[in-house]
Formats: structure tokens, C-alpha cells, sequence
């Protein structure tokens, strides 16, 4: 697994919090990203971060409808 790149960790997390993602979810994801290996297949990510990262999109798409 990659290295953790903090700085995007920290952006993502920050941004995903301030549209009201659950903490849980802000902080799996940013995790997710912030470790992903462009030299990888999918990034390096495996089912379950590909499924945290479409909870994420399912959270955004709901505030969007309301």
C-alpha cells in the first residue's frame, strides 16, 4: 500500500466534511484517495473502497436532489 499523501488526505477530508458527509465515510474516503497508486489496476482500491467511494457519491447525489 502506498503511503499515506497527507496533504490530499487532509483536502479531501476537509472539503467532504464541509458538504456534510458523515465523519465516518470523510474520513474512509480521503483515506482511499489519498493512498491511491496510479500504477494500479482501479488505483490499488479494492470492492470495499470501491463501495465507501460510491457511499460517498450516494450521500452527495441525495443532498442534490433535496
Amino acid at each position: 500500500m502506498p503511503d499515506l499523501n497527507q496533504n490530499l488526505y487532509n483536502a479531501s477530508y476537509s472539503h467532504l466534511k464541509s458538504v456534510e458527509v458523515p465523519e465516518y465515510l470523510a474520513d474512509a474516503a480521503s483515506r482511499i484517495v489519498a493512498t491511491d497508486d496510479a500504477n494500479k489496476t482501479n488505483l490499488g482500491r479494492n470492492q470495499v473502497d470501491i463501495e465507501v467511494c460510491k457511499s460517498v457519491a450516494t450521500v452527495l447525489n441525495n443532498q442534490e436532489e433535496n
